[in-house]
C-alpha cells in the first residue's frame, strides 16, 4: 500500500471526525437561529466567502473554517432590554456539496450548473425566557429545538431564488416554516456584496411558540391569545471582503417586518425586528 493511499484514507478520517465534532460543537452552542430566512441568507453567505466549484472530490474536496461572528438584534418582546447582543464560534467543514458546522447542515443531494436540492438544518432558539422582563413573569420559558428541512436553489436573471422548508423534529414547536428570498450580488472592488428580499410563512403553531399566551399564563394584564399562521417579509443584506487570501470579514444586516398575528401578541411591543453582525472567518 502506497504512502499516497494512506495519506488519502487518513485524510478522509480526518474529515469524517471533524464533522462530528462540528455536530457535537453545534449541540454546545447557546444560541444558534435556524429560521428559514436565515438559513437562506447563511448559503448565500458561504458562496462568498468561500466558493467550492469545480473541485476533485465535491464532498471531501472541501476546506475547514474556524472564527467567530458577534450580532445585535432589536427585542420586539415587552418590557424586555431593547436589544440583545450575542456571540458566537464558528466552526465548519465547507466543501461544494456539503456544509457541517456550528451554524448549521447543508447537504446537496442534487445540483447542476443552475441549480441544487439541499438537505437542511439547525438549531432554533427559543425566543424568549420568562426572566425577559416583569411583564413576561409567569411565561413558560420557550426551549431551543432543532428543524430540518429541504432547500432549494436557482439561478434567475442576475441573482438566486432561494426557497427553504423547516419542520421541528424535536417536540418543541411542533411547527412548519417556508421561506423564498432573491439575492442580487453586486462587487465593488474586492467588496462583494448580496441584496435580498424574500417573505417567510409560519405555521400556526411556530407564531404561537413566539407569541401565544396560553390560559394558564393569563393575569390581569396579559390576556389570552391564539395566533394563526401568518406571513413575514424582510430585507437582507450580507458583505465580505478579503484581509488576506484566507482570513475573510463578514457583515450582515436584515429588517423583519412583524405581521398582525405578532403585533395582536399583549407580549410583544414592536411590529419589526432590526439585526446587525460581523465577524472573521479563516479558511484553510
Amino acid at each position: 500500500m502506497s504512502f499516497v493511499n494512506n495519506s488519502d484514507r487518513i485524510g478522509d478520517m480526518m474529515v469524517v471526525a471533524g464533522s462530528g465534532l462540528c455536530i457535537i460543537a453545534a449541540c454546545l452552542a447557546l444560541s444558534i437561529p435556524a429560521h428559514a430566512q436565515q438559513q437562506n441568507r447563511r448559503e448565500i453567505l458561504r458562496e462568498q466567502v468561500n466558493p467550492q466549484t469545480g473541485t476533485d472530490d465535491p464532498w471531501l474536496g472541501g476546506n475547514w473554517q474556524f472564527g467567530a461572528f458577534g450580532s445585535v438584534e432589536s427585542n420586539p418582546y415587552r418590557g424586555a432590554d431593547s436589544t440583545d447582543i450575542s456571540g458566537l464560534p464558528l466552526l465548519a467543514y465547507d466543501a461544494e456539496r456539503m456544509h457541517i458546522g456550528i451554524d448549521g447542515v447543508d447537504i446537496k443531494a442534487w445540483q447542476n450548473d443552475f441549480a441544487s436540492v439541499s438537505v437542511i438544518g439547525g438549531f432554533r432558539d427559543g425566543p424568549f425566557e420568562s426572566g425577559d422582563s416583569d411583564y413576561l413573569r409567569g411565561m413558560q420559558d420557550t426551549d431551543m429545538g432543532y428543524d430540518v428541512g429541504i432547500g432549494l436553489s436557482t439561478r434567475l436573471w442576475r441573482g438566486e431564488l432561494v426557497g427553504s422548508y423547516l419542520t421541528d423534529v424535536t417536540d418543541t414547536h411542533n411547527g412548519h416554516e417556508v421561506d423564498v428570498s432573491y439575492f442580487l450580488p453586486l462587487e465593488l472592488g474586492d467588496v462583494n456584496f448580496q441584496w435580498g428580499a424574500g417573505v417567510t410563512w409560519q405555521s400556526e403553531d411556530l407564531v404561537d411558540y413566539g407569541t401565544g399566551v396560553s390560559r394558564n399564563e393569563v393575569r390581569s394584564d396579559r390576556a389570552y391569545y391564539a395566533p394563526d399562521a401568518t406571513f413575514l417579509p424582510h430585507i437582507d443584506v450580507t458583505v465580505a471582503y478579503p484581509l488576506t487570501e484566507n482570513l475573510d470579514i463578514i457583515g450582515t444586516g436584515g429588517f423583519l417586518y412583524l405581521s398582525d398575528e405578532y403585533t395582536d401578541s399583549p407580549i410583544i411591543d414592536d411590529d419589526y425586528v432590526l439585526s446587525a453582525g460581523l465577524g472573521l472567518v479563516y479558511t484553510f
